[in-house]
């Protein structure tokens, strides 16, 4: 079978690591595999592909006035249509909202089943009128779509949910790594740096927890447009000395051997890989329990803990816990190990989008040409 992903760029996101794995997975299973990056300028990608897997990249950005955003996603629906008419898969996997658009819009008419999977929370993401009209619309040309959490399927419209199922994502560490021993005085984030994120909120309550832990430190790995921000707000706080800002590591999971816990201070996720990964290398985790995710991966006291979306007092007030107790670190360490281990495995989440996959290519054409309006 040939298939066709479809993503917005080769960087170090969720959605980039998880079409890694499933790429890698399925060519291993016998599977033709194009990789087509929407956004991307270059074919190097933060996660490696074998070079039997072929990557394209369309490098169509559409930026500027609204206008001129429209007429940039019209010209990557032309490109993408055209792509998939020289490559002719048997089926087309999307990744994130706008890309799906792009994806339903480019397929229309093509005898080609298409899985859109939605990776962020689209009811908080900024987001234009034209995109947030278009986004059901072309979810009508899904064969099937893949969500994230319960509460993702719940927010699609009454007539799109019998589309959906819920495939969280796989988790595994790098290979060969083995946590080292701390002493609570180091905090760890990673993620791009922007207002989603909430490392501003993380800045003040660090602040908090910097007046009584001496030794504390905070290193935030990722890159964005709040960097500067970020650091001015850093530096107004008294604790530009003790906050890192490396960028990106330059080995997947190297952020994992820079804390002694981990914090996750988003408004809202789609499903935060990050705060599974910190699970599986044994870090103890705080989350603010902001839409969507959080809930459903630290789902009791002893896997983590879950602080009341943007409150920073009880962030710092969790992080000070944690730095004074080690007893407690090490045993929320070990029981989020377990739990991510035992419901985000690696073989019976792709064995889920194996599944998927069989039961997508074998929707009737009829249906697979439904009308998007």
């Amino acid at each position: 079978m040939r298939i066709a992903f479809v993503l917005s760029g080769l960087g170090a996101g969720g959605a980039e690591k998880i079409v890694n794995l499933l790429a890698h997975h399925r060519r291993q299973s016998g599977d033709a595999i194009h990789i087509l990056a929407v956004n991307a300028d270059g074919p190097e990608s933060y996660f490696p592909y074998d070079p039997d897997i072929k990557v394209s990249t369309l490098g169509g950005r559409g930026l500027g006035s609204q206008g001129r955003r429209i007429a940039g996603a019209s010209r990557q629906i032309i490109a993408l249509r055209r792509r998939l008419a020289e490559i002719s898969p048997d089926l087309v996997i999307s990744f994130l909202t706008k890309i799906n658009v792009i994806a339903g819009l480019a397929t229309i008419g093509f005898d080609t089943p298409v899985i859109m999977s939605e990776r962020n929370n689209f009811k908080s993401q900024s987001m234009s009128s034209v995109w947030r009209l278009a986004s059901p619309l072309a979810a009508r040309r899904a064969s099937r779509l893949v969500m994230q959490t319960a509460d993702a399927c719940d927010a699609l419209p009454p007539g799109l949910r019998s589309k959906a199922t819920i495939i969280p994502n796989p988790v595994a560490l790098p290979d060969g790594f083995a946590p080292l021993p701390g002493d609570g005085t180091r905090v760890v984030a990673v993620g791009r740096l922007e207002e989603q994120k909430g490392f501003d909120l993380l800045l003040e309550a660090f602040a908090r927890f910097a007046r009584q832990v001496p030794a504390g430190r905070l290193t935030i790995f990722g890159e964005g447009p709040q960097r500067a921000p970020l650091e001015r707000q850093a530096q107004d706080l008294g604790i530009g000395d003790r906050v890192h800002m490396p960028g990106l590591t330059k080995r997947p999971g190297d952020w994992l051997l820079a804390g002694d816990m981990f914090v996750l201070s988003s408004r809202f996720e789609g499903f935060p890989n990050v705060l599974l990964e910190a699970m599986m290398a044994s870090l103890p985790s705080i989350a603010f329990d902001c839409p969507w995710g959080p809930s459903e991966i630290l789902s009791s006291p002893d896997m983590g803990v879950l602080v009341p979306a943007g409150d920073v007092d009880q962030l710092g007030d969790a992080m000070l816990r944690l730095a004074g107790d080690p007893e407690l670190r090490h045993s929320l360490g070990a029981s989020g190990a377990r739990v991510a281990a035992a419901r985000y495995s690696m073989p019976s989440l792709l064995a889920r989008w194996d599944g998927l996959i069989a039961d997508a290519i074998t929707v009737p054409a009829t249906k697979r040409l439904a009308p998007v309006a």
